[in-house]
C-alpha cells in the first residue's frame, strides 16, 4: 500500500467518551446513553447484535467525531440538495441525525470540506459518509473482535467504527482512509475522546501493512482485493460488502482463515450494505428510454419483492452489467425496470401482467431464467464461498453458482 500520510491519535488512557470535551451538555449525554436502544430496536434491523457492541456504542461519543453533518433538503431521493447541521448551532437536529440509524453524510463531491456556512444549501452527491448505525453494529457483531486482537478498518472516514473496535479489543486499531482531508479532520477528534486509533491516509484496496486478526471494510467492492485475505492471520476474519454496481443488490462477504491457513466464506444477502468505493461507483443509468414501442409479453413472472435478496443478488452476478432503475419516471413506483449500458431495457408490471423489453437482451426473460434456477436451488439467501488460489466461487451446492472477481 502506498501510504502518503500517517497520523497516530495519541490515547489519553481513558475510555472513549470520557476524554476532554466529552461533556457537551445534557442533550448529548442523553442521546449517547439512549443510542444502544435506538440501534437495537430499529425496525427491519439485521440484529440481534452483540451486547458488547451495543455497550460500546453507548460509550463512544459519535457527535464529537462528527460535529458537523449534512441532511437532505426536500423529498427527492437520492438527494441532491443538502443543508449543514452543527452540534453547536442546532444541537437537537444534529444529535437526532448523529444518533439516528441512517448513514451520516459528512462531505459532498465538488464542494469544499466544512465548516459550512449556516443557513446555506449545498448541491452535490455524498462523497463521504459514516455508515448507518445498524450496519456498523452488524459488522462488528459478525466479526466479533476480541480483547487483544489486531483490527484494521478500510474506508474509516470519521473513525467511528475504529473507535468502537478499540473499545472492544482494548488495543490500538488502525483506520485506513483514502481521503487525506478526512484523516486530518478525524485525528484530533479521535484523540480528544481518548480513542486509541491510528488513522492512515492511503488506498486500502491496494494492500494493508502487516497481518491482521480482523479486517473491516466499510465500503462495497466489485472484486475482492487479493491483498485483504493475504493479510489475514490464522483465525482471522474479513468482512466487506460485495456489489455488482447495482444499487440495492449488495451482499455481505464474511471470509475466515482457519488455523491451518485455509480460506472459506459465506455471502449473505441482506437488506443492508455499504456504498461502493470511490473508484467503482454505481453502474450508470442510460440517459433516456429506448425509442419505439418495445416487445410486449403477458403473464410473466411477477417481480419478486426486494426482501427476496438471494434472487436479486444472484441476478446481479449472473446478468453482468444489469441494474434496476428505481422509481423510473412515468411508471408505477412498484414497477420493476431493468437496464444495461447497451440499450436493453425491461419494464415489468408489479403484478406480472405484462413485461415490455427493448434492445438486444431480453432482460426480464433472462431474469425469469435466473429465478427458475434460484427456486430450484431452494431459494437460498446465503451462499457458500470457496477459494481456489486467485479464484473465488460462490455456490449454493445445487448448481447455482458464479465466480467472484479477485484483483
Amino acid at each position: 500500500m502506498s501510504t502518503t500520510d500517517e497520523h497516530p491519535a495519541s490515547p489519553t488512557g481513558q475510555p472513549a467518551g470520557h476524554g476532554p470535551g466529552a461533556g457537551t451538555g445534557g442533550l448529548a449525554r442523553q442521546a449517547l446513553a439512549g443510542f444502544p436502544a435506538v440501534v437495537a430496536q430499529e425496525p427491519g434491523a439485521p440484529g440481534p447484535y452483540d451486547e458488547r457492541v451495543l455497550a460500546a456504542m453507548g460509550r463512544v461519543p459519535r457527535h464529537l467525531l462528527i460535529p458537523e453533518l449534512l441532511v437532505p433538503v426536500g423529498e427527492q431521493r437520492p438527494a441532491r440538495r443538502w443543508r449543514p447541521l452543527s452540534v453547536e448551532r442546532e444541537p437537537q437536529e444534529h444529535l437526532a441525525a448523529c444518533y439516528g440509524t441512517d448513514q451520516v453524510v459528512v462531505q459532498l463531491d465538488r464542494q469544499p470540506p466544512g465548516p459550512w456556512a449556516p443557513g446555506t444549501q449545498y448541491e452535490g452527491v455524498p462523497s463521504a459518509q459514516s455508515s448507518g448505525a445498524g450496519l456498523i453494529a452488524a459488522a462488528l457483531t459478525a466479526l466479533g473482535p476480541q480483547p487483544g486482537e489486531r483490527l484494521v478498518e478500510v474506508g474509516a472516514c470519521t473513525g467511528y467504527l475504529a473507535a468502537l473496535a478499540a473499545e472492544l479489543t482494548g488495543r490500538r486499531v488502525t483506520g485506513v482512509e483514502i481521503d487525506p482531508g478526512l484523516v486530518r479532520a478525524a485525528v484530533p477528534r479521535l484523540a480528544a475522546i481518548g480513542a486509541d486509533v491510528r488513522m492512515m491516509a492511503g488506498d486500502g484496496l491496494r494492500g494493508l501493512p502487516g497481518r491482521w486478526d480482523v479486517i473491516a471494510a466499510s465500503c462495497a467492492v466489485r472484486s475482492l482485493p487479493a491483498a485483504w485475505p493475504a493479510a489475514l492471520a490464522p483465525g482471522g476474519r474479513l468482512l466487506t460488502t460485495v456489489t455488482t454496481g447495482a444499487p440495492g443488490w449488495a451482499a455481505t462477504l464474511l471470509v475466515r482463515r482457519d488455523e491451518h491457513g485455509a480460506l472459506s466464506g459465506q455471502l449473505a444477502c441482506g437488506l443492508w450494505g455499504h456504498v461502493p468505493d470511490r473508484a467503482t461507483g454505481w453502474l450508470p443509468l442510460p440517459p433516456a428510454a429506448p425509442p419505439g414501442p418495445g416487445r410486449c409479453r403477458t403473464a410473466v413472472l411477477a417481480p419478486p419483492v426486494p426482501a427476496e435478496r438471494g434472487f436479486w443478488v444472484a441476478l446481479g452476478h449472473l446478468l453482468p452489467g444489469v441494474r434496476r432503475h428505481w422509481r423510473a419516471p412515468g411508471l408505477d413506483e412498484e414497477a420493476v425496470v431493468l437496464v444495461d449500458s447497451a440499450g436493453s431495457r425491461a419494464e415489468v408490471a408489479p403484478d406480472g401482467s405484462q413485461a415490455v423489453e427493448w434492445g438486444p437482451r431480453a432482460l426480464w426473460a433472462q431474469a425469469e431464467a435466473v429465478h427458475a434456477r434460484w427456486t430450484a436451488a431452494g431459494r437460498p439467501a446465503v451462499y457458500e464461498v470457496e477459494f481456489d488460489g486467485h479464484r473465488i466461487r460462490v455456490a449454493d451446492g445445487t448448481g447455482l453458482s458464479w465466480e467472484l472477481p479477485m484483483t
